[in-house]
Protein backbone atom coordinates (compact mmCIF):
# COMPACT_ATOMS: atom_id res chain seq x y z
CA UNK A 1 0.00 0.00 0.00
CA UNK A 2 1.05 3.64 -0.47
CA UNK A 3 2.69 5.40 2.44
CA UNK A 4 2.21 8.99 3.56
CA UNK A 5 5.13 11.43 3.51
CA UNK A 6 4.60 15.19 3.36
CA UNK A 7 7.31 17.12 5.17
CA UNK A 8 8.64 20.64 4.84
CA UNK A 9 11.89 22.40 5.63
CA UNK A 10 13.50 25.76 4.96
CA UNK A 11 16.50 26.34 2.69
CA UNK A 12 18.49 28.75 4.86
CA UNK A 13 21.80 30.58 4.60
CA UNK A 14 22.41 29.92 8.29
CA UNK A 15 22.78 26.24 7.31
CA UNK A 16 25.16 27.11 4.48
CA UNK A 17 22.47 26.51 1.85
CA UNK A 18 21.75 28.31 -1.41
CA UNK A 19 18.45 28.43 -3.31
CA UNK A 20 20.33 28.17 -6.63
CA UNK A 21 22.35 25.14 -5.51
CA UNK A 22 19.23 23.43 -4.11
CA UNK A 23 17.29 23.98 -7.34
CA UNK A 24 20.24 22.76 -9.44
CA UNK A 25 20.53 19.52 -7.43
CA UNK A 26 16.82 18.73 -7.40
CA UNK A 27 16.23 19.54 -11.07
CA UNK A 28 19.48 17.89 -12.21
CA UNK A 29 20.63 20.90 -14.24
CA UNK A 30 23.51 23.39 -14.42
CA UNK A 31 22.83 26.82 -12.86
CA UNK A 32 25.03 29.89 -12.33
CA UNK A 33 24.88 31.29 -8.78
CA UNK A 34 25.36 35.06 -9.12
CA UNK A 35 25.49 35.75 -5.37
CA UNK A 36 28.38 33.38 -4.69
CA UNK A 37 29.99 33.59 -8.13
CA UNK A 38 30.00 29.85 -8.82
CA UNK A 39 28.35 27.29 -11.09
CA UNK A 40 26.38 24.30 -9.74
CA UNK A 41 26.35 21.47 -12.27
CA UNK A 42 24.16 18.44 -11.51
CA UNK A 43 23.28 17.79 -15.15
CA UNK A 44 24.72 14.25 -14.90
CA UNK A 45 22.50 13.40 -11.92
CA UNK A 46 20.25 10.41 -12.59
CA UNK A 47 16.81 9.72 -11.17
CA UNK A 48 15.17 13.04 -12.18
CA UNK A 49 11.99 12.20 -14.12
CA UNK A 50 10.83 15.81 -14.64
CA UNK A 51 11.37 19.34 -13.34
CA UNK A 52 8.90 22.17 -13.99
CA UNK A 53 8.40 25.80 -12.90
CA UNK A 54 4.81 26.38 -11.71
CA UNK A 55 3.55 29.97 -11.50
CA UNK A 56 0.54 31.19 -9.51
CA UNK A 57 -2.55 31.18 -11.70
CA UNK A 58 -2.70 35.00 -11.68
CA UNK A 59 0.78 35.22 -13.26
CA UNK A 60 0.31 32.27 -15.59
CA UNK A 61 -2.85 33.88 -17.00
CA UNK A 62 -0.79 37.01 -17.83
CA UNK A 63 1.28 34.88 -20.27
CA UNK A 64 4.56 35.53 -18.51
CA UNK A 65 7.30 33.10 -17.57
CA UNK A 66 10.66 32.92 -15.84
CA UNK A 67 13.67 30.65 -16.16
CA UNK A 68 14.88 28.49 -13.29
CA UNK A 69 18.19 30.36 -13.14
CA UNK A 70 16.51 33.78 -13.09
CA UNK A 71 13.95 32.67 -10.51
CA UNK A 72 16.35 31.38 -7.87
CA UNK A 73 18.92 34.14 -8.41
CA UNK A 74 16.06 36.62 -7.82
CA UNK A 75 15.17 34.68 -4.65
CA UNK A 76 18.76 35.03 -3.42
CA UNK A 77 18.98 38.73 -4.36
CA UNK A 78 15.71 39.53 -2.55
CA UNK A 79 17.21 38.51 0.81
CA UNK A 80 19.77 40.74 2.57
CA UNK A 81 20.22 38.93 5.91
CA UNK A 82 23.10 36.49 6.22
CA UNK A 83 20.78 33.98 7.96
CA UNK A 84 17.80 34.48 5.63
CA UNK A 85 15.45 31.71 4.50
CA UNK A 86 15.77 31.73 0.70
CA UNK A 87 13.38 28.89 -0.20
CA UNK A 88 10.94 26.40 1.31
CA UNK A 89 10.83 22.75 0.27
CA UNK A 90 7.95 20.29 0.48
CA UNK A 91 8.89 16.62 0.07
CA UNK A 92 5.98 14.31 -0.80
CA UNK A 93 5.96 10.57 -1.45
CA UNK A 94 4.22 9.68 -4.72
CA UNK A 95 2.12 6.49 -4.55
CA UNK A 96 3.87 3.71 -6.47
CA UNK A 97 0.47 2.22 -7.34
CA UNK A 98 -0.14 5.12 -9.75
CA UNK A 99 1.45 5.46 -13.18
CA UNK A 100 4.03 8.15 -14.00
CA UNK A 101 1.44 10.48 -15.52
CA UNK A 102 -0.85 10.34 -12.48
CA UNK A 103 2.06 10.82 -10.08
CA UNK A 104 3.16 13.93 -11.98
CA UNK A 105 -0.42 15.19 -12.11
CA UNK A 106 -1.00 15.10 -8.34
CA UNK A 107 2.45 16.58 -7.62
CA UNK A 108 1.72 19.50 -9.94
CA UNK A 109 -1.79 19.90 -8.52
CA UNK A 110 -0.34 20.10 -5.00
CA UNK A 111 2.32 22.62 -6.11
CA UNK A 112 -0.23 24.74 -8.01
CA UNK A 113 -2.59 24.84 -5.02
CA UNK A 114 0.16 26.07 -2.69
CA UNK A 115 1.46 28.55 -5.29
CA UNK A 116 -2.04 30.07 -5.57
CA UNK A 117 -2.56 29.97 -1.81
CA UNK A 118 0.61 31.91 -0.95
CA UNK A 119 1.28 33.75 -4.23
CA UNK A 120 4.69 32.08 -4.53
CA UNK A 121 6.43 30.26 -7.41
CA UNK A 122 7.07 26.50 -7.27
CA UNK A 123 9.84 24.40 -8.81
CA UNK A 124 8.58 20.80 -8.86
CA UNK A 125 11.15 18.01 -9.45
CA UNK A 126 9.95 14.38 -9.53
CA UNK A 127 12.51 11.69 -8.64
CA UNK A 128 12.65 7.93 -8.88
CA UNK A 129 15.18 5.62 -7.16
CA UNK A 130 18.18 4.91 -9.35
CA UNK A 131 19.46 1.41 -9.99
CA UNK A 132 22.51 2.14 -7.85
CA UNK A 133 20.30 3.22 -4.95
CA UNK A 134 18.16 0.09 -5.35
CA UNK A 135 21.28 -2.08 -5.25
CA UNK A 136 22.23 -0.37 -2.00
CA UNK A 137 18.91 -1.37 -0.50
CA UNK A 138 16.63 1.51 -1.48
CA UNK A 139 12.95 0.73 -2.08
CA UNK A 140 12.34 0.62 -5.87
CA UNK A 141 8.86 2.04 -5.21
CA UNK A 142 10.27 5.23 -3.68
CA UNK A 143 8.88 7.77 -6.15
CA UNK A 144 8.81 11.25 -4.63
CA UNK A 145 8.67 14.96 -5.47
CA UNK A 146 10.88 17.80 -4.20
CA UNK A 147 8.89 21.03 -4.53
CA UNK A 148 10.85 24.25 -3.89
CA UNK A 149 8.82 27.41 -3.22
CA UNK A 150 9.99 31.01 -3.09
CA UNK A 151 9.60 32.53 0.36
CA UNK A 152 8.37 35.80 -1.15
CA UNK A 153 5.24 36.47 -3.19
CA UNK A 154 5.60 37.02 -6.92
CA UNK A 155 4.13 39.97 -8.84
CA UNK A 156 4.51 41.71 -12.19
CA UNK A 157 6.26 45.08 -12.38
CA UNK A 158 5.50 47.89 -14.84
CA UNK A 159 7.58 46.11 -17.51
CA UNK A 160 5.55 42.88 -17.12
CA UNK A 161 8.56 41.20 -15.47
CA UNK A 162 8.26 38.94 -12.43
CA UNK A 163 9.55 40.42 -9.17
CA UNK A 164 9.59 38.98 -5.65
CA UNK A 165 8.08 41.28 -3.02
CA UNK A 166 6.80 40.58 0.52
CA UNK A 167 7.28 37.42 2.56
CA UNK A 168 4.58 34.77 2.12
CA UNK A 169 2.29 34.31 5.13
CA UNK A 170 3.68 30.84 5.87
CA UNK A 171 7.13 32.42 6.34
CA UNK A 172 5.95 34.94 8.97
CA UNK A 173 6.79 34.44 12.64
CA UNK A 174 4.10 33.22 15.02
CA UNK A 175 4.01 36.66 16.70
CA UNK A 176 3.41 38.37 13.36
CA UNK A 177 0.78 35.82 12.36
CA UNK A 178 -0.96 36.29 15.72
CA UNK A 179 -1.09 40.05 15.18
CA UNK A 180 -2.76 39.37 11.80
CA UNK A 181 -5.33 37.06 13.40
CA UNK A 182 -3.75 33.89 11.93
CA UNK A 183 -3.05 30.49 13.49
CA UNK A 184 0.47 29.33 14.36
CA UNK A 185 2.65 28.02 11.54
CA UNK A 186 2.49 24.41 12.77
CA UNK A 187 -1.30 24.51 12.40
CA UNK A 188 -0.96 25.64 8.80
CA UNK A 189 1.66 22.96 8.07
CA UNK A 190 -0.78 20.35 9.37
CA UNK A 191 -3.42 21.74 6.99
CA UNK A 192 -0.99 21.46 4.05
CA UNK A 193 -0.25 17.83 4.99
CA UNK A 194 -3.99 17.16 4.98
CA UNK A 195 -4.21 18.87 1.58
CA UNK A 196 -1.68 16.41 0.16
CA UNK A 197 -3.63 13.52 1.70
CA UNK A 198 -6.80 14.76 0.00
CA UNK A 199 -5.18 15.26 -3.44
CA UNK A 200 -3.41 11.89 -3.40
CA UNK A 201 -6.46 10.00 -2.10
CA UNK A 202 -8.72 11.42 -4.82
CA UNK A 203 -6.43 9.90 -7.46
CA UNK A 204 -5.94 6.64 -5.52
CA UNK A 205 -9.72 6.28 -5.14
CA UNK A 206 -10.17 6.64 -8.91
CA UNK A 207 -8.17 3.41 -9.35
CA UNK A 208 -9.57 1.64 -6.25
CA UNK A 209 -6.24 1.66 -4.39
CA UNK A 210 -5.83 1.85 -0.62
CA UNK A 211 -5.82 5.41 0.68
CA UNK A 212 -3.08 7.18 2.62
CA UNK A 213 -3.52 8.78 6.05
CA UNK A 214 -1.75 11.93 7.27
CA UNK A 215 -2.27 10.99 10.92
CA UNK A 216 0.44 9.36 13.01
CA UNK A 217 0.38 5.61 13.65
CA UNK A 218 -0.79 6.31 17.20
CA UNK A 219 -3.71 8.49 16.03
CA UNK A 220 -4.62 5.77 13.52
CA UNK A 221 -4.69 3.22 16.36
CA UNK A 222 -1.82 1.19 14.88
CA UNK A 223 0.73 -0.42 17.18
CA UNK A 224 3.59 0.45 14.82
CA UNK A 225 6.84 1.91 16.15
CA UNK A 226 8.47 4.53 13.89
CA UNK A 227 12.14 4.12 13.11
CA UNK A 228 14.71 6.53 14.48
CA UNK A 229 16.34 9.02 12.11
CA UNK A 230 19.59 7.66 10.72
CA UNK A 231 21.28 10.95 9.83
CA UNK A 232 23.86 11.56 7.11
CA UNK A 233 26.83 10.06 9.00
CA UNK A 234 25.15 6.76 9.90
CA UNK A 235 23.62 6.48 6.42
CA UNK A 236 27.06 6.91 4.83
CA UNK A 237 28.56 4.24 7.10
CA UNK A 238 25.79 1.80 6.18
CA UNK A 239 26.25 2.49 2.45
CA UNK A 240 30.03 2.19 2.70
CA UNK A 241 29.69 -1.20 4.37
CA UNK A 242 27.24 -2.33 1.70
CA UNK A 243 29.65 -1.29 -1.07
CA UNK A 244 32.57 -3.00 0.71
CA UNK A 245 30.67 -6.26 1.15
CA UNK A 246 29.50 -6.16 -2.46
CA UNK A 247 33.07 -5.68 -3.75
CA UNK A 248 34.30 -8.58 -1.60
CA UNK A 249 31.54 -10.82 -2.99
CA UNK A 250 32.43 -9.83 -6.60
CA UNK A 251 36.14 -10.50 -6.01
CA UNK A 252 35.36 -13.90 -4.46
CA UNK A 253 33.08 -14.74 -7.38
CA UNK A 254 35.87 -13.97 -9.86
CA UNK A 255 38.14 -16.39 -7.98
CA UNK A 256 35.44 -19.05 -7.99
CA UNK A 257 35.02 -18.74 -4.25
CA UNK A 258 31.86 -18.31 -2.17
CA UNK A 259 31.60 -15.24 0.03
CA UNK A 260 28.71 -14.84 2.44
CA UNK A 261 27.75 -11.15 2.57
CA UNK A 262 27.55 -9.73 6.11
CA UNK A 263 24.10 -8.10 6.24
CA UNK A 264 24.32 -6.92 9.85
CA UNK A 265 24.07 -3.13 10.28
CA UNK A 266 27.26 -1.10 10.57
CA UNK A 267 25.92 1.36 13.16
CA UNK A 268 23.95 1.32 16.42
CA UNK A 269 21.16 3.26 14.73
CA UNK A 270 20.97 0.64 12.01
CA UNK A 271 20.75 -2.13 14.62
CA UNK A 272 17.97 -0.28 16.46
CA UNK A 273 15.98 0.24 13.26
CA UNK A 274 16.47 -3.43 12.38
CA UNK A 275 15.01 -4.41 15.77
CA UNK A 276 12.13 -1.96 15.28
CA UNK A 277 11.40 -3.47 11.86
CA UNK A 278 11.44 -6.95 13.36
CA UNK A 279 9.14 -5.85 16.16
CA UNK A 280 6.69 -4.29 13.67
CA UNK A 281 6.80 -7.45 11.54
CA UNK A 282 5.95 -9.55 14.57
CA UNK A 283 3.10 -7.21 15.52
CA UNK A 284 1.62 -7.34 12.01
CA UNK A 285 2.03 -11.12 11.90
CA UNK A 286 0.25 -11.52 15.26
CA UNK A 287 -2.55 -9.19 14.17
CA UNK A 288 -3.05 -11.22 10.99
CA UNK A 289 -3.08 -14.44 12.98
CA UNK A 290 -5.68 -13.00 15.35
CA UNK A 291 -7.80 -11.93 12.38
CA UNK A 292 -7.68 -15.41 10.91
CA UNK A 293 -8.65 -16.97 14.22
CA UNK A 294 -11.64 -14.65 14.54
CA UNK A 295 -12.52 -15.30 10.85
CA UNK A 296 -12.28 -11.59 10.14
CA UNK A 297 -9.55 -12.10 7.59
CA UNK A 298 -10.41 -14.24 4.57
CA UNK A 299 -7.53 -15.59 2.55
CA UNK A 300 -8.42 -15.71 -1.16
CA UNK A 301 -7.60 -18.73 -3.22
CA UNK A 302 -5.37 -16.67 -5.48
CA UNK A 303 -3.07 -14.87 -5.47
CA UNK A 304 -0.86 -16.12 -2.68
CA UNK A 305 -1.52 -14.30 0.63
CA UNK A 306 0.85 -11.45 1.30
CA UNK A 307 1.50 -12.61 4.88
CA UNK A 308 2.10 -16.12 6.15
CA UNK A 309 0.80 -17.45 9.48
CA UNK A 310 2.98 -16.48 12.34
CA UNK A 311 5.62 -18.98 13.39
CA UNK A 312 7.02 -16.70 16.07
CA UNK A 313 6.44 -17.40 19.75
CA UNK A 314 5.09 -14.91 22.27
CA UNK A 315 8.51 -14.94 23.93
CA UNK A 316 10.10 -13.58 20.75
CA UNK A 317 7.45 -10.89 20.51
CA UNK A 318 7.85 -9.95 24.18
CA UNK A 319 11.62 -9.80 23.72
CA UNK A 320 11.26 -7.50 20.70
CA UNK A 321 8.77 -5.30 22.57
CA UNK A 322 11.18 -5.16 25.53
CA UNK A 323 13.89 -3.86 23.21
CA UNK A 324 11.52 -1.25 21.80
CA UNK A 325 10.45 -0.20 25.30
CA UNK A 326 14.09 0.39 26.25
CA UNK A 327 14.46 2.43 23.09
CA UNK A 328 11.40 4.49 24.08
CA UNK A 329 12.80 5.16 27.55
CA UNK A 330 16.17 6.11 26.10
CA UNK A 331 14.38 8.49 23.74
CA UNK A 332 12.49 10.07 26.64
CA UNK A 333 15.67 10.59 28.68
CA UNK A 334 17.49 11.91 25.62
CA UNK A 335 14.61 14.30 24.94
CA UNK A 336 14.64 15.58 28.55
CA UNK A 337 18.39 16.15 28.39
CA UNK A 338 18.04 17.78 24.99
CA UNK A 339 15.31 20.15 26.23
CA UNK A 340 17.44 21.15 29.25
CA UNK A 341 20.46 21.72 27.03
CA UNK A 342 18.31 23.67 24.54
CA UNK A 343 17.00 25.89 27.36
CA UNK A 344 20.53 26.68 28.53
CA UNK A 345 21.64 27.26 24.96
CA UNK A 346 18.70 29.61 24.36
CA UNK A 347 19.62 31.58 27.50
CA UNK A 348 23.24 31.77 26.38
CA UNK A 349 22.25 32.84 22.88
CA UNK A 350 19.79 35.41 24.24
CA UNK A 351 22.47 36.93 26.48
CA UNK A 352 24.96 36.85 23.63
CA UNK A 353 22.44 38.58 21.39
CA UNK A 354 21.83 41.26 24.03
CA UNK A 355 25.57 41.80 24.42
CA UNK A 356 25.98 41.95 20.66
CA UNK A 357 23.07 44.39 20.39
CA UNK A 358 24.61 46.63 23.06
CA UNK A 359 27.98 46.48 21.34
CA UNK A 360 26.45 47.25 17.96
CA UNK A 361 24.52 50.17 19.43
CA UNK A 362 27.69 51.61 20.98
CA UNK A 363 29.54 51.11 17.72
CA UNK A 364 26.66 52.68 15.81
CA UNK A 365 26.62 55.76 18.07
CA UNK A 366 30.40 56.07 17.88
CA UNK A 367 30.35 55.72 14.10
CA UNK A 368 27.50 58.21 13.93
CA UNK A 369 29.46 60.75 16.00
CA UNK A 370 32.62 60.17 13.94
CA UNK A 371 30.63 60.60 10.74
CA UNK A 372 29.09 63.80 12.11
CA UNK A 373 32.51 65.21 13.06
CA UNK A 374 33.94 64.19 9.70
CA UNK A 375 31.02 65.86 7.95
CA UNK A 376 31.49 69.05 10.00
CA UNK A 377 35.20 69.05 9.21
CA UNK A 378 34.42 68.51 5.56
CA UNK A 379 31.90 71.34 5.64
CA UNK A 380 34.39 73.66 7.35
CA UNK A 381 37.04 72.79 4.75
CA UNK A 382 34.55 73.34 1.96
CA UNK A 383 33.44 76.70 3.40
CA UNK A 384 37.07 77.80 3.78
CA UNK A 385 37.73 76.80 0.18
CA UNK A 386 34.64 78.68 -1.01
CA UNK A 387 35.62 81.77 1.01
CA UNK A 388 39.12 81.77 -0.48
CA UNK A 389 37.70 81.55 -4.00
CA UNK A 390 35.22 84.31 -3.15
CA UNK A 391 37.93 86.63 -1.84
CA UNK A 392 39.88 86.14 -5.05
CA UNK A 393 36.76 87.08 -7.01
CA UNK A 394 36.16 90.05 -4.71
CA UNK A 395 39.69 91.35 -5.31
CA UNK A 396 39.26 90.92 -9.06
CA UNK A 397 35.96 92.82 -9.20
CA UNK A 398 36.99 95.63 -6.84
CA UNK A 399 40.24 96.32 -8.70
CA UNK A 400 38.75 96.10 -12.18
CA UNK A 401 38.79 99.54 -13.83
CA UNK A 402 35.90 101.15 -15.62
CA UNK A 403 35.71 100.03 -19.24
CA UNK A 404 36.80 102.66 -21.76
CA UNK A 405 33.91 101.57 -23.97
CA UNK A 406 31.25 102.47 -21.41
CA UNK A 407 28.46 104.19 -23.36
CA UNK A 408 27.87 106.89 -20.69
CA UNK A 409 31.43 108.17 -20.69
CA UNK A 410 30.60 110.22 -23.80
CA UNK A 411 28.36 112.56 -21.78
CA UNK A 412 30.74 112.98 -18.85
CA UNK A 413 33.55 115.50 -18.44
CA UNK A 414 35.97 113.05 -16.82
CA UNK A 415 38.38 115.84 -15.75
CA UNK A 416 35.84 117.80 -13.68
CA UNK A 417 35.04 117.06 -10.03
CA UNK A 418 31.48 116.18 -11.03
CA UNK A 419 32.82 113.85 -13.72
CA UNK A 420 35.07 112.05 -11.23
CA UNK A 421 32.14 111.56 -8.81
CA UNK A 422 29.93 110.31 -11.63
CA UNK A 423 32.60 107.81 -12.77
CA UNK A 424 32.67 106.46 -9.20
CA UNK A 425 28.92 105.88 -9.50
CA UNK A 426 29.43 104.10 -12.84
CA UNK A 427 32.17 101.96 -11.31
CA UNK A 428 29.78 100.89 -8.53
CA UNK A 429 27.22 99.99 -11.20
CA UNK A 430 29.84 97.91 -13.01
CA UNK A 431 30.67 96.02 -9.76
CA UNK A 432 26.98 95.35 -9.14
CA UNK A 433 26.63 93.80 -12.60
CA UNK A 434 29.81 91.74 -12.12
CA UNK A 435 28.49 90.28 -8.87
CA UNK A 436 25.14 89.52 -10.55
CA UNK A 437 26.92 87.55 -13.28
CA UNK A 438 28.98 85.72 -10.62
CA UNK A 439 25.83 84.66 -8.77
CA UNK A 440 24.30 83.25 -11.95
CA UNK A 441 27.31 81.07 -12.80
CA UNK A 442 26.66 77.28 -12.33
CA UNK A 443 29.93 76.85 -10.40
CA UNK A 444 28.96 79.42 -7.75
CA UNK A 445 27.91 77.67 -4.52
CA UNK A 446 25.01 78.69 -2.29
CA UNK A 447 27.42 80.01 0.33
CA UNK A 448 29.24 82.12 -2.27
CA UNK A 449 25.89 83.43 -3.54
CA UNK A 450 25.07 84.60 0.00
CA UNK A 451 28.44 86.38 0.25
CA UNK A 452 27.91 87.96 -3.18
CA UNK A 453 24.46 89.09 -2.06
CA UNK A 454 26.01 90.91 0.87
CA UNK A 455 28.47 92.64 -1.47
CA UNK A 456 25.60 93.72 -3.71
CA UNK A 457 23.70 95.06 -0.72
CA UNK A 458 26.70 97.23 0.28
CA UNK A 459 27.16 98.41 -3.32
CA UNK A 460 23.46 99.29 -3.48
CA UNK A 461 23.83 101.38 -0.33
CA UNK A 462 26.90 103.11 -1.82
CA UNK A 463 25.04 103.87 -5.09
CA UNK A 464 22.13 105.46 -3.21
CA UNK A 465 24.41 107.38 -0.84
CA UNK A 466 26.73 108.57 -3.57
CA UNK A 467 23.81 109.66 -5.79
CA UNK A 468 22.36 111.65 -2.90
CA UNK A 469 25.75 113.27 -2.32
CA UNK A 470 26.02 114.18 -6.03
CA UNK A 471 22.57 115.78 -5.93
CA UNK A 472 23.56 117.80 -2.87
CA UNK A 473 26.78 118.82 -4.64
CA UNK A 474 24.78 119.99 -7.68
CA UNK A 475 22.46 122.02 -5.47
CA UNK A 476 25.48 123.86 -4.05
CA UNK A 477 26.64 125.07 -7.51
CA UNK A 478 25.84 128.72 -8.06
CA UNK A 479 25.68 128.66 -11.83
CA UNK A 480 22.13 127.75 -12.90
CA UNK A 481 23.16 126.43 -16.34
CA UNK A 482 25.78 124.12 -14.80
CA UNK A 483 23.27 122.85 -12.24
CA UNK A 484 20.79 122.08 -15.00
CA UNK A 485 23.38 120.21 -17.11
CA UNK A 486 24.70 118.18 -14.15
CA UNK A 487 21.19 117.38 -12.92
CA UNK A 488 20.15 116.12 -16.35
CA UNK A 489 23.28 113.98 -16.58
CA UNK A 490 22.82 112.57 -13.05
CA UNK A 491 19.17 111.79 -13.81
CA UNK A 492 20.09 109.87 -16.96
CA UNK A 493 22.89 107.90 -15.25
CA UNK A 494 20.87 107.15 -12.12
CA UNK A 495 17.74 106.02 -13.99
CA UNK A 496 19.89 103.80 -16.22
CA UNK A 497 21.45 102.16 -13.12
CA UNK A 498 18.07 101.82 -11.40
CA UNK A 499 16.47 100.08 -14.36
CA UNK A 500 19.40 97.75 -15.04
CA UNK A 501 20.01 96.72 -11.41
CA UNK A 502 16.33 96.29 -10.48
CA UNK A 503 16.59 92.50 -9.95
CA UNK A 504 19.90 92.77 -8.06
CA UNK A 505 18.63 95.32 -5.52
CA UNK A 506 16.89 94.43 -2.28
CA UNK A 507 13.26 95.62 -1.82
CA UNK A 508 14.56 98.21 0.64
CA UNK A 509 17.06 99.58 -1.86
CA UNK A 510 14.46 99.54 -4.63
CA UNK A 511 12.25 101.84 -2.55
CA UNK A 512 15.19 104.13 -1.75
CA UNK A 513 16.23 104.23 -5.42
CA UNK A 514 12.71 105.30 -6.41
CA UNK A 515 12.83 108.03 -3.75
CA UNK A 516 16.21 109.38 -4.94
CA UNK A 517 15.07 109.16 -8.58
CA UNK A 518 11.96 111.17 -7.77
CA UNK A 519 14.05 113.71 -5.89
CA UNK A 520 16.48 114.15 -8.83
CA UNK A 521 13.62 114.44 -11.31
CA UNK A 522 11.83 116.89 -9.05
CA UNK A 523 14.90 119.05 -8.70
CA UNK A 524 15.37 119.07 -12.50
CA UNK A 525 11.82 120.34 -12.93
CA UNK A 526 12.33 122.98 -10.26
CA UNK A 527 15.41 124.25 -12.15
CA UNK A 528 13.44 124.44 -15.38
CA UNK A 529 10.63 126.38 -13.72
CA UNK A 530 13.04 128.82 -12.04
CA UNK A 531 14.83 129.41 -15.37
CA UNK A 532 11.56 130.13 -17.08
CA UNK A 533 10.60 132.60 -14.43
CA UNK A 534 14.00 134.35 -14.74
CA UNK A 535 13.38 134.73 -18.49
CA UNK A 536 10.01 136.31 -17.91
CA UNK A 537 7.83 133.42 -18.89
Amino acid sequence: MAIFIASTKSISRSNGQSAVASASYRAGVELDDKRYGKTHDYSKRSGVMSADIILPTALASAYTDISRSDLWNKAEAAEKRKDARVAREWLVNLPHELNAEDRKSIAHQFAQTLADRYGTIADCAIHQPTQREIERGADPRNFHAHILFTTRTAQLDDNNKIVLTDKATIELSDNKRRSLGMERVNVEIKEVRQLWEQIANEKLAEHNHELIDSRSYRDQGKDIEPQIKMGSVATKLERDKYESEREKAEQANKKGEVYEIDETPATIRGEINLMINERNRLVRTRELADLRESQLFIVPAAPTPKYKPSQDSNDELEQAESVVERIKQARIQRQIAKEAADALEKQRIAQQQRDMADKKERERLLAQEEARQAKLEQQRAQIAKEKAAFKAQQAHISHQGLSDQHRLLKIIDQKSDFGQHLMTLLHLDQQMSAWQRYRSEPSTTDHQKQLAGREQYEIGSHIIGHSQQLLDHIKSISDLSTRKTHTKTLERVFDDIKDRQQSALSPEHQRQMRTVSAEITGYRRDINRSRGMSLGF
